[in-house]
């Protein structure tokens, strides 16, 4: 399937591109680094299988009181919509705190309304996000008319708020923000939940969570914070055009914020990534996907949460230039630097490339095998 990533479909004043992905749902592609946010296969099936199913929901986590989660690299939040379905679909009754850290916060405000093929069958997942962002948010941040209605995003928006929100349009509120705010909310639950949806919400509090965003590069974030999370969802772009978010620094710092039982969950299955996630004292393995191949990374401080743990391939890897990993001391330096200074680290240390390394690893297999 080809994907058009042309600027007439972006956001407004980021200039980031949506196009839909392969299995219905919308995916995000940021042309100035050049990456996208979500795989075209599926922005929806990623999430769910690269970082919710790895946790083992029912083992670790349903039956904690609490749940305190960080989202990192929130976009249009499929992580946290991923895991918000997981928790309907296990009827969680426990409370749930997520911390959304995302530079963008046009993306953030977009995302309960954006086309995830979540709504038909968990229009809640969306009612939780508006509820949280019109809590946390200044009443005047939450105008999404200029944009929800823009001609080239509109097909990507919910068919139900589409025809929602152009209704809300015409009506003439004389009422204060937060009145017009409340009744925004009461009509989106009425209309999308409880008149469809009783029994899948029956037991399901909408009050027992919390969602708060941050606006802000994350690394300065994450220095700040100072609680303790069970799940940690790391969502940023490549680290080879990207790499401010996946040095050993700052896998440091989600070392410092991770609790001894809970689990980071990231798409990379970089050797220079994992690599850095040891040297930060994380106990590491691998995330497979149906058809076993390694599409992933968690992470942990207990041995026992790993549930593929590292080959010895994988391991002889994090030794060759693959895995030299990226510094950022201070957690401050711009990308660019980052990567001029990880380039001249695999020059002057002048290790074995992961392509030499493969063939020596597969030769003497190939030996033992036939001895």
């Amino acid at each position: 399937m080809k994907h058009n990533f042309n600027n007439q479909n972006s956001l407004i004043q980021s200039g980031i591109n949506l196009f839909y992905t392969n299995d219905g749902s919308v995916g995000l592609y940021n042309p100035e680094i050049d990456d996208i946010f979500h795989s075209v296969y599926g922005a929806r099936e990623e999430a769910e299988t690269k970082f919710i199913r790895p946790l083992n929901f029912s083992k670790n986590f349903s039956s904690k009181d609490k749940i305190r989660v960080l989202d990192i690299c929130y976009g249009i939040g499929y992580n946290t919509k991923a895991l918000l379905k997981r928790l309907i679909q296990a009827n969680y009754k426990g409370k749930i705190s997520i911390d959304i850290l995302e530079y963008n916060k046009e993306l953030v405000l977009l995302s309960p309304f954006i086309n995830d093929t979540y709504f038909n069958k968990y229009p809640e997942i969306s009612y939780i996000l508006l509820y949280n962002l019109c809590t946390c948010l200044n009443d005047e941040n939450f105008e999404l008319n200029d944009y929800i209605n823009n001609r080239s995003l509109r097909k990507f928006i919910s068919p139900f708020y589409r025809s929602f929100n152009k209704k809300y349009k015409q009506v003439t509120y004389t009422r204060k923000p937060k009145i017009k705010q409340k009744a925004f909310l009461h009509n989106i639950y009425y209309h999308c939940i409880s008149q469809r949806h009783k029994i899948p919400v029956k037991h399901f509090k909408f009050n027992k969570i919390k969602i708060k965003p941050y606006f802000d590069d994350a690394r300065i974030t994450v220095k700040a914070l100072k609680v303790q999370y069970d799940i940690i969802f790391l969502d940023a772009f490549t680290p080879t055009k990207l790499p401010t978010l996946w040095s050993l620094q700052f896998f440091k710092e989600l070392y410092r914020l991770i609790n001894d039982d809970g689990m980071l969950v990231t798409y990379s299955n970089s050797a220079a990534v994992r690599h850095a996630m040891i040297d930060a004292g994380f106990c590491v393995g691998k995330v497979l996907d149906n058809t076993g191949r390694n599409s992933g990374t968690v992470a942990a401080k207990r041995i026992e949460l790993i549930e593929n743990k590292l080959s010895d391939y994988d391991i002889g890897l994090l030794e060759t230039s693959a895995g030299i990993y990226y510094l950022d001391e201070n957690l401050e330096k711009p990308a660019k630097k980052i990567l001029d200074e990880h380039l001249n680290r695999k020059k002057h240390l002048n290790l074995k490339s992961s392509t030499q390394y493969k063939k020596d690893y597969l030769q003497i297999m190939e030996k033992n095998n036939n001895g």
